[in-house]
């Protein structure tokens, strides 16, 4: 039972490393050789992004290892980081908001500013009840249950984001 279980593991742990990269996207330059995470996005959404992957690759070594207090742990972070959001790009002064700027938003435009606080506000409200519906699983123990909360975030949450946030950022000729 126990091999099979080890087994089974491997398997999952071997199927999931696509996932991974998936999760936390990289691309080598081989003639710099480094790796660039999150390339084309604006520096503050970079940061956040690249927080809450670490926590999603630490949710799934978690899961693999059947550590589910630490995987409940993981979670709770992630719900914390997306709070950041709000306070890193819908600061209470707009006129000093340095995403803004770089985001050549002008902070005087309440309506475009609205709009994107109401986008940002949907996935926001994905990220936490994703981590929490995560957090929820990891406390029953449940490998399998808790697996497939994983995958319902990054499904559910993660690609429909960056699927509308990258079809609107990538160019027509590339996509």
């Amino acid at each position: 039972m126990k091999r099979l279980r080890f087994l089974s593991v491997s398997l999952m742990g071997l199927g999931l490393i696509g996932l991974i990269n998936v999760v936390n996207p990289t691309k080598a330059i081989s003639a710099e050789e480094k790796v660039v995470t999150h390339e084309h996005v604006a520096e503050p959404t970079q940061i956040l992004m690249n927080e809450i992957a670490k926590h999603l690759n630490n949710i799934l070594d978690g899961i693999l290892a059947s550590s589910f207090k630490y995987v409940a742990q993981e979670s709770g972070s992630i719900v914390d980081q997306s709070y950041k959001i709000n306070e890193t790009f819908f600061s209470l002064e707009p006129n000093e908001n340095k995403w803004f700027k770089r985001a050549k938003i002008d902070p005087n435009d309440s309506e475009k500013i609205t709009k994107l606080k109401e986008e940002f506000d949907v996935y926001l409200k994905g990220i936490i009840a994703s981590a929490l519906e995560i957090q929820k699983a990891a406390k029953t123990k449940d490998q399998k249950a808790t697996f497939k909360a994983f995958t319902n975030m990054v499904e559910k949450t993660c690609f429909e984001c960056h699927e509308e946030i990258r079809a609107k950022m990538t160019p027509i000729e590339n996509q």
